[in-house]
């Protein structure tokens, strides 16, 4: 009847608009005169003209009122296979889209059938008969029968934006090569074609159930909810609390195991917040018969693929919703999958936040060596493909306020106790959270600096201000790190890491699962190779596996096989530390910085067997009193008093047992993939050899092939290759690069990557969340065209889920351009690529230097510069774009070039403002680069400015000290010319 209603009401509306409103004009409205002279134009006005104005002012609008209603009779006639789209009239066809629909339903059977009709109301407890077929039969309204049969086993799904029929299969299919499914089971709106849906739509999906009420025991625990594929915060928010924007109070709720609300894993369990909540949310899909089975979540897809393993994350047992009256289901193991990426298998799940942060740092300042060293024209060479998304898993862990909390923390107490005279405190443990570091001690410490509380009697010292005034007054560059051999074990049951001071334990034995074990001993030798005071120790590795100390190439990491001979060196060296007579804090000796040298601690990590004289000479070697500075870390037990007991788990990190402190913890350790990977990076990271870059023209082509991992966010447009460009798209490029930099109207979204992140010339609107989510989405998309979904989330190291709802977002925000087409389309064949007239800043600096930025005119070459923001991708935030540091190094290096090249030409010219303002613009990108100081150093010298000239020599000299690397013999020549005039003598 409700139906029937609004039909009558839409019929009423639409008559009154395309009859009444042209009656009454013809009724009442005014006319233009017939004849036109003077006379009309110099009378005084009686208002007949602007009657006359508004009269056809009303006429166009009924004008388009009436095609608009015409477009979409036509497109509801022949159930959406002819659609007419008239320009710009899309807002009055959306607008009257709805009285037509309501209309025409008078005359015909519903296009959705909202519920079950009696028939099947009546047989609920009867088993579901089988699908209903492809191709409906149409009947009349007066028909008792409905005009498509109802399949018990479907849902109804109303169309929201950024849905599309491929992602629709993903959800409730598992496959969006199922598409085709949803399509014919809805002939009166789909044509059985990838169609774009429209927004309010409802849809038909077969061979899936929905019900309204969630069935006890759903979760794994009350109060909890179980993450499924393809969950956000917000669906999960609108499900269990009946509002989506209720979001945040999930996050809130769940800080311990959530580091960014739009990440979520297959798997956790979540905790619900409790309150006045208004219950769960009505599901979107209509409710259709039962199913005699157990039921399964409202709007969760019926899908035969199975629950994610345990290993990746699920939550043992709680993949499978319980039924009311029933046990749970178990579920099938899941199938292989072949074309899994590198951090499906290597997720490092078992690293903390320390050694994440430690090892990015650790690779950063490892390739800005390489940039240092770099010759113009040439590229260092980068990570295999296979490993470059490691960083990004890497960049999920890493917590690098941590990291710099801690170290401020230990230094503040060095400091107090250097200028106060006090004793050092015998460190043992630190337990660290994002809010809170607790020291625990050996032996009780009443007198504490200041901003820390004084616990259990004095064997804790607990900070609860990290950010304290006290701790960010030390100066950064403070020397004193008396506890340098502090390293991660594990997290305890509060999620706090447990630090261990190594040269307190003295002998650490990790027992129990021998294979656990030796993966946090790797996790160890790892995070104490880069952490921030890994320069104040030493460390020995004592096995066959020299694979890490070859990448580090670090004089303070050694390998060794022979352990007799490391125990006699460390024996020898004990007994000249015994006869000075060691303090009882070791530590102690650091607050001199005079004697902290000869007081520098080693450890040792033993990976493999030891006979039984040389485990009772290394007991002896660190129990014997007075204490040395040496650690020992060894597999397997041989009575130490200081264990981890590790433990292989079901899922996620190995569980341990470290005694005497009594702390259960989930331990950090590193499998043998994870450390291949790590071993990989670390060794690309310290290469010396380049290869030709594709931005510099070399006359006789090198012998080296390029490397297989080349890939360039312009290849589109032919990368360097002057053959595809030629100087027209030169000219327009540089047109181009004058618009971007003058910031002037762009035609199609154009994103800035030259300096911080921005999107110009969308048509959309902006996201009001996740927006810098969104811009590294663009960015992967423009230097990935034709992935995967798969691809994509496996790159990005995100969820599903997020990428499907950053994917949305983008998608609004780009827009489309004039002729309707979408700037991200629909990915309907399973591959993503953007619009192609979507570009950013970098390709015109590929269309800029085509050819070799060594053969560019002078004018691009300015172009290229004044494109220049600021340093490539420059507000990236820490755990963003780490599958673009390949990307980020090419940029700072042909900008590089590109300042040094058109540097050197305006010095040959004698024009020394061009000079400067290009070596100046460069160092923007690249700062403190050698060969772009030297310039600069090259035109100050000739502009007579010594002052400058001398503060620029002692910038880059000092600056080569304090990376620890030689200058270049020809910039020492000119070094000696402009400074001291002439170059020193040399011998023969």
């Amino acid at each position: 009847m409700s139906r029937v209603l609004r039909g009558l009401g839409a019929l009423v509306v639409l008559l009154a608009l395309l009859v009444g409103v042209p009656a009454l004009l013809l009724a009442v409205g005014a006319r233009w005169p017939t004849t036109w002279s003077p006379q009309v134009l110099l009378r005084p006005d009686d208002g007949t003209v602007l009657l006359a104005l508004v009269t056809s002012t009303a006429w166009v609008a009924w004008a388009v009122l009436a095609l608009s209603v015409l477009a979409e009779v036509v497109t509801a006639a022949t159930r959406a296979r002819v659609r007419v789209r008239l320009p710009g009239l899309a807002g009055p066809q959306r607008a009257v889209a709805g009285l037509v629909l309501a209309v025409l339903a008078l005359a015909a059977a519903p296009a959705v059938q909202l519920g079950p009709p009696p028939a099947v109301a009546e047989a609920r407890t009867a088993p579901p008969p089988a699908p209903a077929a492809a191709e409906p039969t149409t009947t009349r309204a007066r028909a008792p029968v409905p005009a498509r049969p109802v399949d018990p086993s479907a849902v109804v799904h109303e169309v929201r934006t950024g849905d599309d029929l491929w992602t629709l299969a993903e959800r409730y299919y598992g496959r969006g090569q199922d598409w085709r499914r949803i399509a014919a089971a809805n002939p009166d709106r789909l044509t059985g074609g990838p169609d774009r849906l429209e927004v309010g739509w409802r849809l038909q999906v077969p061979g899936v159930v929905a019900v309204d009420d969630v069935p006890a025991g759903a979760d794994s625990d009350p109060g909890t909810v179980v993450v499924r594929a393809g969950d956000s915060l917000s669906a999960i928010a609108e499900r269990e609390l009946g509002d989506d924007a209720r979001w945040p109070e999930l996050f809130e709720a769940n800080r311990a195991v959530l580091d960014d609300p739009d990440v979520l894993e297959a798997g956790q369990q979540l905790e619900v917040p409790a309150g006045d909540a208004a219950g769960p949310a009505q599901p979107r899909a209509e409710r259709v018969p039962e199913r005699t089975d157990p039921p399964v979540r409202r709007s969760e897809p019926r899908s035969t693929r199975p629950a994610p393993p345990a290993g990746d994350g699920a939550v043992p047992g709680s993949a499978v919703p319980r039924a009311a009256d029933g046990p749970a289901r178990p579920s099938a193991p899941p199938p292989a999958e072949p074309s899994a990426a590198v951090e499906d298998r290597v997720a490092f799940a078992a690293v903390g936040g320390l050694l994440a942060a430690g090892l990015l740092t650790g690779l950063a300042l490892r390739r800005r060596l390489q940039l240092a060293a770099r010759p113009v024209g040439r590229r260092i060479v980068h990570p295999a493909p296979a490993v470059v998304p490691l960083e990004a898993a890497l960049g999920r862990r890493q917590r690098p306020f941590t990291l710099r909390t801690l170290d401020r923390a230990l230094r503040a107490v060095a400091v107090a106790c250097r200028d106060q005279r006090l004793p050092l405190p015998a460190l043992q443990l630190v337990l660290l959270a994002e809010d809170r570091v607790e020291l625990r001690l050996s032996a009780p410490h009443a007198t504490a600096p200041v901003g820390f509380a004084v616990e259990d009697g004095g064997r804790s010292w607990v900070l609860d201000q990290p950010g304290a005034d006290h701790l960010t007054a030390v100066p950064a560059d403070e020397p004193l790190r008396p506890w340098p051999t502090l390293v991660t074990l594990g997290r305890d049951d509060q999620d706090r890491l447990v630090l261990g001071d190594l040269e307190a334990l003295r002998l650490l034995q990790l027992d129990g699962d021998p294979g656990a074990g030796r993966d946090v001993l790797t996790a160890l030798a790892v995070e104490l190779s880069f952490s921030p005071w890994a320069d104040e120790m030493r460390l020995t590795l004592l096995g066959p596996d020299t694979r890490l100390p070859d990448a580090l190439g670090a004089h303070a990491v050694e390998q060794s096989e022979d352990a007799d001979a490391l125990l006699d060196r460390l024996e020898d060296r004990a007994a000249e530390q015994r006869r000075h007579q060691p303090q009882p804090v070791l530590g102690q000796h650091r607050l001199d910085p005079d004697l902290a040298e000869p007081w520098t601690p080693e450890v040792v990590l033993v990976d493999g067997p030891l006979t039984r004289e040389q485990t009772a000479r290394f007991r002896a070697l660190v129990d014997t009193e007075p204490h040395v500075t040496t650690a020992v870390v060894l597999v397997g037990d041989v009575g130490a008093p200081w264990r981890l007991t590790t433990a292989p788990a079901a899922a996620g990190p190995p569980t341990a047992r470290l005694e005497p402190a009594g702390l259960d913890l989930r331990a950090q350790a590193l499998t043998p993939d994870e450390t291949a990977g790590v071993v990989a990076l670390v060794a690309a990271t310290g290469r010396t050899d380049t290869t030709t870059a594709p931005w510099w023209h070399v006359e006789v082509a090198e012998p080296e092939p390029p490397p297989d991992n080349v890939t360039y966010l312009g290849r589109r447009f032919g990368g360097w290759s002057a053959e595809t460009t030629g100087e027209v798209d030169g000219v327009v490029a540089i047109r181009a690069a004058a618009a971007l930099a003058a910031d002037a109207r762009v035609d199609h979204p154009t994103l800035l990557v030259l300096g911080p992140v921005e999107l110009l010339g969308a048509t959309g609107t902006a996201p009001p969340r996740a927006a810098k989510q969104c811009l590294e989405y663009c960015g992967w998309l423009l230097e990935h065209p034709g992935r995967t979904a798969r691809d994509m989330a496996s790159a990005l190291a995100v969820a599903e889920g997020t990428r499907r709802s950053n994917m949305s977002r983008l998608r609004t925000w780009l827009g489309a351009d004039a002729a309707g087409e979408a700037y991200l389309p629909d990915a309907y064949t399973g591959r993503i690529a953007l619009h192609p007239a979507v570009s950013s800043d970098w390709q015109q600096v590929q269309i800029l230097t085509a050819g070799g930025v060594n053969r560019a005119g002078d004018e691009a070459l300015r172009a290229v510069l004044q494109l220049l923001r600021g340093a490539p991708l420059a507000d990236a935030a820490p755990g963003q774009w780490h599958w673009a540091e390949e990307l980020r190094t090419d940029l700072i290096s042909c900008l590089r070039d590109v300042g040094v090249e058109l540097t050197s030409r305006a010095l040959d010219a004698g024009d020394l403002g061009l000079a400067r303002w290009a070596a100046a613009r460069a160092l923007v990108a690249a700062p403190g680069d050698e060969l772009l100081l030297a310039a600069r150093i090259r035109t100050e010298h000739r502009a007579g400015n010594t002052a400058e000239t001398e503060r620029l020599t002692l910038q880059l000299a000092g600056q080569a000290r304090r990376l620890g690397v030689d200058l270049d013999p020809a910039t020492v020549t000119l070094l000696q010319e402009v400074v001291e005039g002439r170059v020193r003598a040399r011998m023969a």
